[in-house]
């Protein structure tokens, strides 16, 4: 393999047949034609060194200032938090945000490795790292996955496919921008089927007033 050369950038969004460059070694989504090395999918390049791989951007959250997500806490240091937010983007939080005096105290007091929050995104930045507040631990319930691209189909306009669920299943519901959707009490397996049928079919016509008649026979 002869020198490598690179056309983009990491994290670069990327379409179907761009270029990435040349000897280079590549994984997931990516092709080679001669020694160029092509984008097999519209996404996200990450390269390593001389390996190069593309994310699909189908499922990929971008974090966006003001939405509400839900995420785990990965890291917790002498005065910030590190969030997982289901994204490739890094995002973090400041110890404030618990405590008034966080340098002074030990943050993993108030949120440890592995508990669940619901916060508020603040800044992001231009490489999409991004910054929470007003975090709230979730506790008890069930957090399923669907793509962030369908969460505003979940949640309807003016929140009245969400209201609709809440309303029929009796369950709490906090859904995540990021695709992480929280359930707790009521009927929970009637709310992760509606909210999963949502999904599926999105870009059906007439999905709300069907969804509405399966709430009406089941709920």
């Amino acid at each position: 393999m002869g020198e490598s050369m690179l056309n983009v950038k990491d994290r670069d969004l990327v379409i179907p047949g761009q270029l990435l460059g040349e000897n280079l070694y590549h994984d997931l989504n990516c092709f080679r034609e001669n020694n160029h090395v092509y984008s097999s999918v519209e996404g996200m390049v990450r390269i390593e060194g001389k390996r190069v791989k593309v994310i699909p951007s189908t499922g990929i959250y971008i974090p966006k200032e003001d939405d509400v997500i839900i995420g785990v806490i990965t890291n917790v240091l002498v005065d910030i938090f590190f969030v997982d937010i289901n994204s490739p983007y890094n995002c973090s939080m400041r110890g404030e945000e618990v405590s008034k005096d966080a340098m002074k105290k030990d943050l993993s007091r108030y949120l440890k490795v592995g508990d669940i929050i619901t916060a508020k995104i603040s800044e992001v930045n231009e490489v999409y790292s991004c910054q929470l507040i007003r975090p709230w631990k979730i506790e008890g319930g069930l957090i399923i996955d669907v793509n962030p691209k369908r969460v505003p189909r979940v949640i309807g306009k003016r929140r009245s496919m969400l209201n609709m669920i809440k309303e029929k299943t009796k369950s709490k519901i906090i859904v995540g921008q990021n695709g992480k959707i929280w359930i707790k009490g009521g009927n929970v397996d009637l709310a992760v089927r509606i909210i999963k049928r949502i999904e599926r079919y999105a870009q059906t016509r007439g999905l709300t007033d069907k969804i509405a008649e399966i709430l009406k026979k089941e709920s």
